[in-house]
């Protein structure tokens, strides 16, 4: 989730150089002001509004208009924030800047409102993406096409949780809705970010928590900053009723399953996926923009293009969470490197994205791949019509007593016993913590890692192997206790035996009955407690777990290994909470422990 800081977003980046980026990545040292409140900031009109809800709730909104504007009706761009629409410091900063700023400068009317129970509206929060406030979105759309200046388009964006928020508009069904483009958003609540693989991911969760807790209430002197308020006596009645907003960390602590719910509603009803219908019923065009370093975001980008019917486009990245830098591991080593494609680019394509839809112009959005993909490790991109891609066959590699991984199943009875190691970790900087703003990094050298997890790894590759897809491993393992984790990891080793992170999956081994075909969140788990059982100690049980997607290239003369774990300290809580497992994976005639690739055929 998206958290700029006080209302902002300042990002400092350090570029490093060396003989493999002379040529391409001659930077200065310092590149300040990325994303930033004052990237080109100008005069701009602005009026601030109280919209008030069928239960009389009022919430904040503000709404900027283009430098120079004649009071013609215009297209309106919406976004509903859970950080302050707008903030104040010593001096009034409540303008818009950076991509608000750019469509704004290309003839757009900003709306950014502040949902219940945060910012100056008033209310109370029931959870995070609630039906009470998809709800609410369908009465600020009402308003809007109610004014003067709206000419009946209405488009909506947003990165993180404005980029969930804008998918959640189209299960309005509203008919000024128009198009939208969510950005590294939520699609399942439950899977990414806060629960993932079944676990309680506290590192984040605890942080998000704290920020929002001293957003709602207004917590200045901590913040250094104040909501900026509609009306001058109106802002201390609206923080004084979201002292009763539940406290994020408690209630995901408390709610370890997918059917367990809070303030009445269910991880479910707070997600994409439960909208599905409505969704699909609007069919509001949508431009995605995610990455395949960024916690699960592809992951539901690819199962939203599988289940749902809206016309879409995809950008699929590998970049830190919000694209403000690259996250491909063979790039980033522990410096920090500009996005592929450039902040200035991402925008431009959104803004063609956005004058097709709502401005009617033939400008080539039809003519679009379905897809645009990065290849880590390459540089550029992909396009595909179909997805999967043409051409996908799957591969399947078995796991061996020696610590190989072969295209051949083996003949003999063998198992190899790991005790957990709780030390072990993926890097301070990844997938999962990048949710809270930060980058991903430091997964260009797993061998330290490696040499304390379980590996299995193939002999040198004979030809380029190409990975687009989710891989799926199925384990067959016994433990020597009634809860626990695994924990895999896809890996890249290069010809002197350096291993670089490629992608991971994970499973609550209390979670491993498979879903079964009509399951509705389209994994193969379905997290809940009536499917929840202990395992059996020293029993052996399949199980069965996806990983998150990725597009790598396995050069010829890399290997490809697999590295088992069964914790990752630095996101996850320990589990079990009490003990030390040991986690057994067999293999026999019966007893295939194996990895299945999404292998395309090269051209």
């Amino acid at each position: 989730m998206n958290i700029p800081a006080n209302g902002k977003f300042i990002v400092i980046i350090v570029v490093g150089t060396s003989s493999k980026t002379n040529t391409r990545m001659k930077l200065l040292l310092v590149v300040t002001l990325l994303v930033i409140n004052q990237f080109f900031s100008l005069a701009q009109t602005r009026t601030s509004h109280f919209i008030e809800m069928s239960d009389g709730v009022k919430l904040a909104a503000d709404v900027y208009f283009p430098n120079e504007y004649n009071d013609e009706e215009l297209p309106v761009l919406v976004k509903f924030e859970r950080y302050w629409r707008s903030s104040v410091h010593k001096e009034d900063t409540s303008s818009i800047s950076g991509r608000d700023q750019y469509f704004s400068d290309h003839g757009y009317i900003i709306m950014i409102v502040d949902t219940r129970g945060t910012g100056a509206s008033f209310g109370t929060r029931q959870s995070e993406y609630s039906p009470i406030q998809v709800m609410d979105s369908k009465a600020v759309l009402d308003w809007i096409v109610a004014q003067d200046w709206c000419d009946g388009n209405i488009g909506s964006y947003g990165t993180s949780y404005t980029g969930t928020t804008a998918e959640l508009l189209c299960a309005t069904q509203h008919p000024a809705l128009k198009a939208v483009i969510p950005g590294w958003s939520d699609f399942d609540l439950y899977r990414s970010p806060a629960r993932p693989y079944g676990m309680l991911a506290s590192t984040f969760i605890n942080r998000w928590g704290r920020y929002v807790y001293l957003l709602d209430r207004n917590r200045s002197l901590l913040l250094r900053s104040s909501v900026n308020p509609v009306e001058e006596d109106s802002l201390k009645p609206a923080i004084k009723e979201h002292k009763a907003n539940p406290k994020v960390h408690k209630y995901t602590r408390e709610s370890d399953f997918s059917d367990q719910g809070f303030n009445g509603f269910t991880y479910g009803e707070c997600s994409v996926t439960h909208w599905q219908k409505e969704i699909e019923a609007s069919g509001v065009p949508m431009l995605i923009v995610a990455s395949w370093m960024d916690a699960g975001t592809a992951e539901g980008t690819l199962q939203r293009l599988e289940h749902f019917s809206n016309p879409q486009k995809v950008l699929l990245l590998s970049t830190a969470h919000g694209g403000w830098c690259s996250a491909d591991p063979f790039v980033t080593d522990d410096s920090l490197f500009y996005p592929s494609p450039k902040i200035d680019v991402q925008n431009a394509m959104m803004l063609v994205f956005f004058d097709h839809h709502l401005k009617g112009k033939e400008n080539g959005v039809d003519e679009w791949p379905l897809m645009r993909y990065y290849n880590i490790g390459e540089p550029g991109f992909q396009e595909t019509n179909e997805w999967p891609i043409p051409g996908t066959m799957e591969k399947e590699l078995y796991l061996a007593a020696d610590g190989s991984l072969n295209p051949s199943k083996s003949d003999t009875v063998w198992s190899n016993d790991y005790k957990v190691d709780f030390k072990v970790q993926t890097s301070e900087y990844n997938r999962w913590t990048t949710q809270m703003d930060g980058p991903v990094k430091g997964l260009n050298n797993r061998n330290a890692m490696d040499e304390r997890m379980l590996t299995y790894t193939t002999s040198p590759m004979k030809e380029d192997l190409q990975i687009t897809g989710t891989p799926e491993i199925t384990l067959w393992l016994s433990s020597s206790h009634e809860d626990g984790v695994v924990l895999v990891y896809l890996e890249d080793v290069d010809e002197n035996g350096k291993s670089v992170y490629i992608t991971e999956g994970g499973l609550r081994l209390i979670h491993r009955k498979v879903a079964d075909a009509s399951d509705s969140t389209f994994n193969l788990h379905t997290f809940s407690e009536k499917d929840a059982s202990p395992m059996v100690p020293s029993q052996i049980e399949e199980v069965q777990l996806r990983l998150l997607p990725t597009s790598v290239t396995i050069k010829k003369g890399h290997s490809l290994r697999i590295a088992i774990a069964g914790a990752d300290n630095a996101i996850f809580d320990k589990c079990p909470k009490r003990g030390k497992p040991t986690i057994s994976l067999h293999g026999a005639s019966t007893y295939n422990s194996s990895i299945t690739l999404p292998v395309v055929e090269t051209r």
